[in-house]
């Protein structure tokens, strides 16, 4: 069972940022993270529910969770498209009066939407919700999968806008499905599907930075990242009633909400290796282990998770996993990740991390000393994907720098990022920071060597690194500064020193306009509201 104690623990408070993936929840989850992935996979289901709607007309509606919507459930949720669709077709054809079908149907658009990023795809589908609300608003409002069917298709579709740049619209629908959320709990307390939604919403709420949440709860909305984390633990910890449907997501947004905006890693990790989580055949699953692998250090761990992931043409055509495995790679300095990148940009039709691929290739062939490959990657930035993501804005900022990273410095980056920490070592032994002319390249040298000596859990060697490179860089571009403070705080977070830890935390929001601010502030957010600091 999952506890609050484990869910408070937190003694792993150590981040990974390597070359642009460390991202906040939304980015993870909502741009599909790696996202950029994905095909459009079969015709909208609409299709079918509008039809069987209008021959029903009159009768009474049903929400019936039964076997068959369950195995359709779990088929979507594993990223088997097709399949889920087919057997909610054959429940709609023999129940057409049950909505947990056109509920379902929602996951179709979504999923395959934040996967593949097609607009041309998303301006067919979008008008799906409105057809799935108007047959939904006609079920029974005494039942609590009324209120719930309808809250979690505002939220599924505020993931969708953000991930098509459309902010305003998504912040209203993610406010409609709060509000009705938290009125179906009021109405319905034993109904532990509210929990996981949420949960999930009241922690990103939790997320929002002080100075606006006013703003917040002048809309109704108020939250906490841990005591949001607990109600999705409570849910897992029960398996009676409406808790035994569902979980796989549970589990997807728990795993997401402690890794990344409660820092707990190793509890992370803990839970996965103890778990019966199939790794082969649930590709969402197999996103998520890869996702966390590679910002943890672990590129080998995602090599191995993505290579063992079942290949069959059943499932949704993912992009997403050759930039996975394409980084995993690049961090161990194999020739194989060029030909990964190039499948991910030559599938993907979308515009997130189209840059940041381009960039990647890049870097490989600079840290190889291979001048002329890495400008004509680099080359390719400028007009290539958009700038939405910290990582597209950083790529897109090397593309327009004259002045190219130390072939040196990056080959390190690169192995340390991908846990290959003694090889990373290897390569920053023999010089010291005076070696290096530019004043970007003595920030990276320090930053470098403080957070291998933190992830090879020495931070007593890693701090004066750390210091020197915020006194150095708290006022310039580079995000070494900002992730020192950061990284710095989650040491005297995680040796218990919460005054420092807070300080630093604090230190980090303060600086302005260098690379990666958006994803840095939310996780020092994040780690001033774990210790009580806002209070």
């Amino acid at each position: 069972m999952l506890s609050w104690q484990e869910l408070d623990s937190g003694k792993d408070k150590k981040r990974s940022l390597p070359l642009g993936q460390g991202r906040g929840f939304f980015s993870a989850i909502f741009a599909a993270i790696m996202h950029r992935t994905f095909r459009p996979v079969v015709l909208s289901l609409v299709l079918i529910l509008l039809p069987v709607a209008g021959a029903f007309a009159g009768g009474k509606y049903v929400y019936d969770f039964n076997d068959r919507c369950q195995q359709a459930y779990q088929a979507l949720v594993s990223l088997r498209i097709a399949e889920g669709n087919a057997l909610l077709k054959e429940e709609l054809k023999e129940h057409p009066d049950n909505l947990i079908p056109v509920f379902l149907a929602n996951y179709d658009d979504c999923l395959t939407l934040l996967f593949n990023g097609d607009a041309g795809e998303y301006s067919r589908r979008k008008g799906n919700l409105d057809k799935r609300l108007e047959l939904l608003e006609q079920g029974d409002e005494q039942s609590p999968w009324y209120q719930y069917c309808i809250g979690a298709l505002h939220f599924q579709w505020a993931a969708v806008r953000i991930r098509y740049n459309e902010y305003w619209s998504a912040g209203m629908a993610f406010r409609k499905s709060f509000i009705e959320l938290k009125d179906n709990r009021k109405q319905f307390p034993s109904f532990r599907n509210n929990q996981v939604l949420l949960g999930l919403e009241e922690a990103i709420v939790g997320t929002i930075p002080d100075s606006y949440k006013w703003i917040s709860s002048m809309l109704g909305m108020k939250g906490d990242v841990r005591k949001g984390t607990a109600q999705i633990v409570d849910f897992l910890n029960h398996r009676d009633g409406s808790a035994a449907l569902m979980r796989e997501e549970a589990i997807f947004f728990f795993c997401y909400l402690k890794f990344s905006l409660l820092s707990d890693h190793k509890s992370v990790w803990k839970y996965l290796d103890e778990s019966t989580l199939d790794f082969r055949n649930n590709h969402l699953y197999v996103f998520m282990k890869a996702n966390f692998a590679l910002n943890d250090n672990k590129a080998q761990l995602a090599e191995q998770v993505l290579k063992g992931r079942n290949p069959g043409s059943e499932y949704l055509e993912a992009p997403i996993f050759n930039y996975q495995l394409g980084t995993a790679l690049l961090q161990k300095m194999d020739d194989d990740c060029i030909g990964y990148f190039q499948k991910f940009l030559n599938r993907y039709t979308g515009k997130l991390f189209v840059k940041d691929a381009y960039q990647k290739m890049s870097f490989y062939y600079l840290a190889l000393g291979d001048l002329p490959q890495a400008m004509g990657y680099k080359n390719k930035i400028q007009k290539a994907g958009n700038a939405q993501v910290d990582a597209d804005k950083q790529a897109q900022r090397y593309a327009g720098n004259l002045q190219l990273p130390n072939p040196f410095l990056l080959k390190a980056r690169l192995l340390s990022d991908g846990g290959y920490y003694s090889r990373a070592l290897d390569e920053l032994k023999g010089s010291k920071v005076s070696d290096f002319p530019n004043t970007a390249d003595q920030l990276e040298y320090n930053y470098r060597y403080a957070r291998i000596y933190t992830l090879m859990e020495q931070p007593a060697k890693a701090i004066p690194f750390y210091e020197a490179t915020i006194r150095m860089g708290a006022n310039r571009q580079e995000h070494f500064a900002a992730r020192s403070a950061l990284e710095m705080g989650q040491i005297y977070e995680q040796q218990g020193l919460n005054d420092k830890a807070i300080a630093c935390y604090r230190q980090c929001i303060g600086m302005k306009n260098h690379d990666y601010k958006s994803s840095l502030d939310q996780k020092a957010k994040a780690g001033i509201d774990r210790l009580g600091g806002n209070k």
